[in-house]
């Protein structure tokens, strides 16, 4: 019997504690359960100015951080994924003509997780098609190291995200080699220690 078949006969909050557990089948459940409530809230702040397929991606973006966010001795599920998914859609549209800092996909490669001496990295996510998902995750990911970082760590990670060299960023932060070389030093090290095992999985186990 088909996993995803079997998988409908359980409750919401069993279907988001096996999604957290990285089972992907799960997650793609949930998705196709509250796609109706995307849908539903990103018609609600729709606006000419705004591409209504943006506003679904960011929607289910939304979702997805949800499910991985989600406590069940807080609220129930369907409550806390609406706010989630009206709080993504409110950044979004704030922020609609501002450039967002790129996210994991574009800070990362394959040997980070094994390696923390490589300089150069041997396979880029650059111009790679993600999926909802990773994006979502991705986002998790960010959020949880720069709540570790200070202002200027922050500020060091992002210009280095954006393909900024050491030198440049040394010009333009007033920091010296040895702070940028050991702030990026320390990101790797806390996607290793601090961040949950499952989520850096299933955003890696589609390449």
């Amino acid at each position: 019997m088909n996993i995803k078949y079997r998988l409908r006969t359980k409750k919401v909050e069993e279907l988001v504690n096996l999604a957290q557990a990285g089972l992907k089948e799960a997650l793609d459940l949930l998705v196709e359960k509250y796609y109706p409530m995307v849908m539903k809230i990103s018609s609600k702040y729709y606006a000419p100015w705004a591409d209504f397929q943006d506003l679904v991606q960011n929607g289910l973006v939304g979702l997805i951080k949800a499910v991985y966010y989600y406590q069940p001795d807080k609220s129930g599920f369907s409550s806390f994924a609406w706010r989630s998914i009206e709080s993504e859609l409110k950044s979004f549209l704030t922020f609609l003509n501002r450039k967002k800092n790129r996210m994991l996909t574009d800070a990362v490669s394959v040997d980070l997780l094994t390696s923390e001496d490589s300089e150069e990295t041997g396979y880029s996510f650059q111009d790679i098609s993600f999926s909802t998902a990773r994006q979502a995750i991705a986002s998790i990911i960010m959020e949880k190291i720069y709540e570790l970082l200070s202002d200027l760590e922050v500020q060091i990670i992002q210009m280095w995200i954006d393909g900024v060299s050491y030198e440049q960023i040394e010009q333009e932060l007033g920091v010296n080699f040895k702070k940028v070389d050991n702030t990026v030093q320390k990101l790797k090290r806390l996607l290793k220690e601090k961040i949950n095992p499952v989520l850096l999985r299933m955003f890696f186990d589609e390449l």
